[in-house]
């Protein structure tokens, strides 16, 4: 089986043309730097593009860089937006008056997509019975438009809050002539994770298979096989350079075996030649849990507190490996059970001195989920600078939440799932089973996505390492990962965001016994493999003086013409 057909697009084509759609957002929030003019006439060349009825091409594009003419359409969406809020009430209302839904300010880009009802002459192909094609034709350009500036990294936002005969007086359109979109175009603030309706609750995206009908309407479609689509996978696109000289490194091809991989991923991920390992930080974020209270651990809930004022003083393992790898260690208190006061050794972001005990009530609040998942997001960016990111968590407890987690995301029983942790015993094993079986049965109808599960089993440090896994994204961070905690984490992340899934590394293979499937579900193979469970991101630590070796050789290594050395491989051995 080929990887394309003679006429389709290549593997990596074909997720770049997916990736565009899925994460195509309407942006509301613009940077100010400004958009080049050859990118701006790129953008409106593919939506120049788009297919039309009849060939009839009913567009045009009016580029609005006046300051006058934009605060002027501002203050009239402004009017109509206050009189959409009074179709609304109570909460709702609320709501909606506190979403932003306009860029027309700030966005350095203003441009008007018209459809010109007369194109084409009286009798336009294909347009006899169905008049309104033209209209359908603009928004097929329209939608080129978007998906070509999601392409560039561009945002783009539709303002459809305003009246068209305002719009056509105020930019003396002609009568036949008809405002179709007013875009806003911009270098995005950031990129939701979904579209901001559906993240704030507005509206849920409707189920596929209920809009799906065969051959009559209502008679629902039903096809063979799962009736999941498969996660578009997005990896990074290596550079044809970088692969040529790897290949001609002096040494054999592929002698450098899944070392060579890593180091053109790593490249891929950075966007550039070289790969560089130079910088390199490992953020550990620490949180205490409330299911402790059923006794899961080998370990009293004080050790969190305990182990954290070791790693400030440098005289744990992963200060050990830290050192001797060049790592730069960043610690982050989100949830632990006990006040650090003036400690300087650390980020103080605590949300709350640990989560509740699930078998109760909820882990945490949604909004304790955000509060800990931008403090994760915030730690990224805080950093000045980063070629390689390790993660690593600490929390007596969490194997209980991460294995809860995993039943739910990957489908499997509790029994495949947990794992001994902190070394319990048999009969302390069995109270673990025990106490998430019930939670899985007591929140079963709660939870429809990863971070559901992670509102309900915990914990801070779980939502907190999610935020920094996208911030590393974000930044093209190679983000390599620890155990069983930072793995649930990626896969919560890369399950809203697929394309998050090309910058995860596996540092290691963790003893416990859901860590081999979420790597399989991640579709990442581990650099090591020596049965680590200490977390605290020591098998990170480790990987990552394996990678940046890896990195230091590529950039040393000379190729044989470099090197002058010329030969001719053995013709007998290669056949």
């Amino acid at each position: 089986m080929t990887d394309q057909s003679p006429d389709g697009f290549s593997q990596h084509e074909r997720e770049g043309v997916y990736r565009a759609i899925y994460e195509r957002r309407d942006v509301r929030a613009y940077r100010s730097e400004p958009v080049r003019e050859d990118i701006i006439r790129k953008l409106l060349d593919a939506a120049h593009h788009a297919p039309s009825v009849g060939f009839m091409q009913p567009w045009n594009f009016l580029l609005i860089s006046d300051p006058e003419i934009r605060r002027t359409v501002y203050d009239h969406f402004m009017q109509m937006n206050s009189q959409a809020g009074e179709n609304y009430e109570g909460e709702r209302k609320l709501k909606y008056s506190s979403l932003k839904l306009q860029g027309i300010l700030d966005a350095p880009v203003n441009v008007v997509f018209t459809c010109d009802r007369e194109r084409g002459g009286k009798n336009v192909l294909g347009r006899n019975t169905i008049r309104d094609t033209d209209i359908y034709s603009t928004c097929l350009a329209i939608e080129n438009f978007w998906l070509a500036a999601r392409a560039e990294g561009l945002g783009v936002g539709w303002m459809s809050i305003m009246e068209t005969a305002f719009l056509k007086e105020l930019l003396r359109i002609p009568d036949q002539v008809l405002p179709i979109a007013y875009l806003t175009l911009g270098y995005p603030v950031s990129f939701p994770d979904s579209p901001l309706l559906e993240s704030v609750g507005w509206r849920k995206r409707e189920n596929l298979a209920d809009l799906i009908f065969d051959n009559v309407w209502g008679n629902v479609k039903r096809f063979t096989g799962s009736q999941d689509l498969p996660t578009p996978q997005v990896e990074p696109i290596v550079s044809q350079t970088i692969v040529e000289r790897m290949n001609h490194l002096t040494k054999p091809r592929g002698s450098l075996g899944d070392l060579e991989k890593i180091i053109l991923r790593i490249a891929s991920i950075q966007r550039q030649d070289f790969p560089s390992a130079q910088k390199k930080n490992i953020i550990l974020f620490a949180g205490d849990h409330g299911i402790t209270e059923e006794q899961v651990s080998a370990y009293n809930q004080h050790v969190t507190a305990q182990m954290m004022y070791q790693y400030i003083a440098g005289t744990a393992a992963v200060n050990s490996f830290a050192r001797s790898n060049g790592i730069d260690l960043l610690l982050c208190d989100v949830g632990v059970n006990h006040d650090f006061e003036g400690a300087t050794g650390l980020l103080h972001r605590k949300v709350r001195h640990g989560t509740r005990n699930f078998l109760r009530e909820s882990a945490m609040t949604r909004e304790e989920f955000e509060i800990a998942r931008k403090s994760g997001y915030d730690a990224v960016h805080s950093l000045s600078h980063c070629d390689l990111l390790g993660l690593g968590e600490m929390g007596i407890g969490n194997t209980t939440p991460s294995a809860a987690i995993a039943s739910v995301l990957l489908g499997i029983s509790p029994e495949d799932a947990v794992g001994r942790g902190t070394g319990v015993g048999n009969t302390a094993l069995e109270r673990k089973l025990n106490v998430i079986r019930n939670g899985l049965a007591l929140y079963k109808s709660a939870i429809a996505s990863g971070e559901d599960a992670i509102v309900c089993f915990g914990g801070f440090e779980i939502a907190a390492l999610q935020g920094a896994i996208e911030a590393a994204f974000e930044k093209h961070i190679p983000v390599v990962l620890d155990g069983l905690m930072t793995g649930v984490a990626a896969l919560v992340a890369s399950q809203k965001n697929p394309g998050i899934r090309s910058i995860l590394i596996a540092g290691h293979l963790s003893a416990e016994p859901a860590h081999r499937p979420i790597l399989e579900a991640l579709g990442l193979s581990p650099v090591l493999d020596l049965k680590l469970r200490l977390g605290e991101g020591s098998g990170a630590a480790l990987a990552m003086g394996i990678i940046s070796n890896g990195c230091s050789l590529f950039r040393e290594m000379k190729t044989f013409e470099e090197a002058n050395i010329h030969f001719a491989e053995n013709e007998a051995a290669t056949t």
